[in-house]
């Protein structure tokens, strides 16, 4: 033999012995490849049913968002109702505000006279009376207008 025969020789031997080596590891390869090519076969049907799931979940939200709305658009008249009896109590303690204010500077002024005349006793109760009927006319423009 000559050198060539013998390195021809020394490759055969060293594929035989890569063949034998990878022997395992290939057919293994082979088993993954063969679970994967199983796997992809299913997964159209598994993507169809998925598909239709979320379609179902679509569309069931679709339509109790559309309740929602609606049943919002049903309530709002009921808000409105109560933001405007809100701002027409809120009128009502306004006007009565400015009428206790009215009374009480009213009463005050009359305190004031009482004071500074002096008064005691009945007489000044009576001089206090006599102020606000002197005043009643003032008072009842006054009330009018709050109540406009």
């Amino acid at each position: 033999m000559d050198w060539m025969g013998i390195g021809v020789l020394i490759i055969g031997i060293a594929f035989a012995v890569l063949v034998v080596i990878l022997i395992k590891p290939l057919k293994k390869l082979g088993d993954v490849m063969e679970n994967l090519k199983q796997t992809t076969d299913k997964l159209p049907a598994v993507m169809d049913d998925v598909t239709g799931q979320a379609q179902l979940v679509l569309n069931t939200s679709n339509e109790t968002i559309g309740n929602v709305n609606q049943q919002v658009s049903e309530i709002t008249p009921l808000f409105q109702i109560v933001g405007e009896t809100g701002e027409a109590a809120r009128s009502l303690t306004h006007s009565a505000l400015q009428k206790s204010n009215t009374l009480k500077n009213t009463t005050a002024d009359a305190a004031n006279l009482t004071r500074r005349e002096r008064y005691q006793g009945l007489y000044g109760f009576l001089s206090f009376l006599f102020y606000l009927q002197q005043n009643k006319q003032e008072v009842k423009a006054q009330a009018e207008v709050l109540k406009k």
